[in-house]
């Protein structure tokens, strides 16, 4: 299934390089500058809520996935990620794990990844609200590997599932055990996570910040990833009594209202950055 998602970005690709960094736009071609005072070269930036419909805003910036990822014990079926899945929902999109069938081999899911995966430090956004129905995972998370990837993750069959939010830097474990230095499980006392709040995380060089509605709710300095990711947002369960539970009995629906992400990239040096930006006459930063 790599080959696919290969495949498909060397053909948006062809588009992208054909459009030079169109990801930085004209009026923000010295770059944006967050609340901490990062400065992020590029973005994209998905608003799901416009009257064109949240698929059409998906755009040639992001990829449904339709991978198949066999699964092993404790796991009870395999995740099956369909076009399907990810869908318009209540004038947002809406990512889907569905209902699973007694019997099958697998649980339908759904998720989309970015055409880029040249991402490398950045602050990432999303303003969405957590599947209610018990037994799956919901992910907001950078990727390259299993050893360079950031999660904020929600498992809906937690006890306190409302207000519970794991942050991991992979790997999240040594000798078999949870590693307490690489992973958080964290409560946040005044969050319903059912309804829309904004997840966030900053990856910088040598720290992972993850915050909530604006706020740090915790900061990861092991397992830093160090390569060019692709960001990912999916919802998925494979029936591990151990961790996404389940699988669920009916739809399980994220919905998220927009994801925004602003970075710097393998694919813009800073001196072709800050030749930009001359050219553009120093113009001040976008403030985000």
């Amino acid at each position: 299934m790599e080959f696919l998602r290969t495949t498909l970005r060397n053909i948006l690709f062809l588009i992208f390089i054909g459009v030079s960094h169109a990801s930085t736009s004209a009026n923000c071609s010295c770059g944006y500058i967050d609340d901490q005072g990062h400065v992020w070269r590029e973005s994209i930036v998905t608003n799901f809520t416009k009257t064109s419909g949240a698929l059409a805003a998906l755009g040639n910036d992001w990829i449904v996935s339709t991978d198949n990822e066999v699964q092993s014990s404790p796991a009870t079926a395999n995740i099956q990620y369909v076009t399907a899945n990810v869908l318009d929902h209540n004038s947002v999109l809406g990512i889907q794990a569905s209902a699973y069938t007694s019997g099958s081999s697998n649980v339908d899911c759904g998720e989309i990844f970015t055409e880029r995966s040249d991402i490398l430090y950045g602050t990432f956004r999303m303003r969405a609200s957590v599947p209610s129905v018990p037994g799956v995972v919901f992910g907001f998370f950078s990727y390259e590997s299993d050893t360079q990837e950031q999660d904020i993750e929600f498992l809906s069959s937690g006890s306190n599932a409302q207000q519970q939010i794991q942050y991991t830097n992979q790997p999240g474990t040594v000798n078999g055990k949870v590693d307490e230095v690489s992973y958080r499980d964290v409560e946040v006392e005044s969050a319903n996570f059912t309804t829309f709040g904004e997840h966030r995380f900053d990856w910088l060089k040598t720290a992972t910040e993850y915050y909530y509605n604006s706020n740090l709710t915790a900061t990861i300095t092991k397992n830093v990833p160090t390569s060019a990711s692709e960001i990912v947002v999916n919802v998925w369960s494979n029936g591990d009594p151990e961790f996404s539970q389940g699988p669920p009995t009916s739809n399980a629906i994220a919905s998220v209202e927009y994801v925004k992400l602003y970075f710097n990239s393998t694919s813009l040096s800073e001196a072709k950055f800050i030749e930009t930006c001359s050219g553009a006459g120093n113009i001040a930063r976008c403030t985000i």
